[in-house]
């Protein structure tokens, strides 16, 4: 009897694995990214190149007819001339109007047409870009801009927009420059703001972004989807406690997503701090539907922390308050059983587990958590039988067999344990401590034999 004692102690070290539900990941629910690129103005920059002095005439004419947006009347006396008659000036005014009235075909070949006289204006290169955006064809898009940039450009919009376009196209590495330039040239333009924060958490340069965060909030401290943001880079950067304060401030400026309501709970929760966690829980419980799922990350917190009342509450009321499946109450059945045993309340927990077996009996972890507790009771038939239900599902095999191996020198069938668990070492050859437990299993094997001679 003392060395199957000596055994028992020895094995609990494989079969007291926990296969109870584990800790979930932090993480916030964000907005989609939603990119507004400001659209071309039709407000044409100051000529980079010179009129003919014969044209002056006609660029009076033309001065006064755009200044009434006459695009019309413009259109038809450039179209009186031959594109070779005019200067590149004129010519660029031509593509423009073109532009304007939507003519985007014509507008390409005469900006194409101008960039042949004088591949190096940027005010070209940059408009034909904005034409290549609103046509959606992005590579030759990036190309114009990029180009009006090498040629000095400095505007923000085309720095912004190629920054935009790096971003969908090439990588966000790649767009951090050009929204990082737009964002210099306008500070508070939101959209370059957005682009460069998205670009920075892509490439998961979180300081910078934690630190382009900040200087958001104080900018716009009321606004929620910022501080929504600096929670999950701050949990990025495994600080729970400053991304608690975050989503806190995000749930004082109003209602925040289901999702970020549990991750606020759950950080509570994870900080000890229960009181503000069971408020949060209560919000989710009575304002908004909960799923057995959620219910079982709270447990999981509580259970960690021994809360055992706020365990046995939490699913009281849920029970009241939702409609549930059969598997459904298996599960908190399941969950409150486990509730009883820590609470070392026997009769409880065993009622529990019989209700999560009646209301799903294929439920593994409670065959298998049953079968545990009969095995410490010494009810071993009924143990044993539920073992043999447990191996069926691939969840609970392993341990389903160790503890089968428990029962065995439990009832000193020491030839059963030792055949089963060279079966699981031939199945499981990387559980841990397998190979010495068999060493011990096989000597006790001996030991009994010599016993019995």
């Amino acid at each position: 009897m003392r060395s199957r004692h000596i055994y028992s102690v020895l094995f609990i070290a494989i079969f007291g694995c926990n296969l109870h539900a584990s800790q979930v990941d932090f993480e916030i629910e964000l907005a989609p990214t939603k990119f507004v690129l400001p659209a071309f103005s039709e407000e044409y920059s100051d000529r980079e190149s010179t009129i003919a002095p014969e044209e002056y005439e006609l660029a009076e004419e033309l001065k006064a007819l755009l200044g009434n947006k006459d695009f019309d009347a413009v259109k038809s006396k450039l179209e009186s001339y031959y594109d070779l008659e005019l200067s590149t000036a004129i010519l660029a005014v031509k593509a423009q109007v073109y532009f304007a009235i939507k003519d985007y075909a014509n507008a390409e070949k005469t900006y194409l047409g101008v960039l042949k006289r004088k591949p190096q204006l940027v005010r070209v290169h940059e408009e034909l870009g904005q034409l290549y955006l609103i046509t959606r064809q992005f590579e030759k898009a990036q190309t114009h801009f990029a180009k009006a940039i090498s040629y000095g450009s400095a505007s923000a919009l085309v720095h912004g927009q190629l920054g935009y376009l790096n971003l969908q196209r090439n990588g966000a590495f790649s767009a951090i420059y050009a929204y990082q330039k737009a964002l210099t040239l306008e500070p508070t333009n939101q959209a370059w703001q957005q682009g460069l924060l998205t670009a920075l958490l892509a490439c998961e340069m979180l300081p910078s972004a934690n630190a382009l965060l900040n200087d958001l909030i104080k900018q716009n401290p009321q606004q929620q989807s910022l501080w929504l943001n600096k929670a999950a880079i701050e949990l990025k950067l495994k600080q729970p406690e400053a991304a608690l304060e975050a989503v806190e401030h995000a749930l004082l400026l109003g209602d925040v997503s289901v999702q970020n309501l549990q991750v606020a709970a759950r950080l509570h929760l994870k900080l000890k701090s229960y009181d503000r966690a069971l408020a949060l829980i209560n919000k989710h419980l009575t304002e908004h539907q909960v799923s057995v799922q959620n219910v079982k990350e709270y447990l999981y917190w509580l259970n960690q922390a021994q809360r055992w009342q706020d365990s046995e509450r939490i699913l009281e009321q849920f029970m009241k308050s939702a409609e549930i499946e059969p598997k459904d109450k298996s599960e908190l059945a399941y969950y409150r059983a486990n509730i009883y045993l820590a609470k070392k309340q026997i009769t409880k927990a065993r009622t529990e587990f019989k209700a999560a077996l009646r209301y799903d009996p294929n439920n593994a972890l409670a065959i298998l958590d049953y079968a545990k507790l009969l095995l410490e009771q010494q009810q071993l038939i009924e143990s044993e039988s539920l073992f043999m239900r447990a191996q069926a599902f691939a969840q609970t095999r392993l341990h389903a067999k160790l503890g089968l191996v428990q029962l065995y020198v439990n009832s000193e069938d020491i030839q059963a344990a030792y055949h089963l668990l060279l079966e699981v070492k031939n199945q499981y050859p990387d559980t841990a401590g397998i190979s010495q437990q068999l060493e011990i299993i096989e000597n006790l094997a001996k030991l009994n034999d010599q016993t019995k001679v």
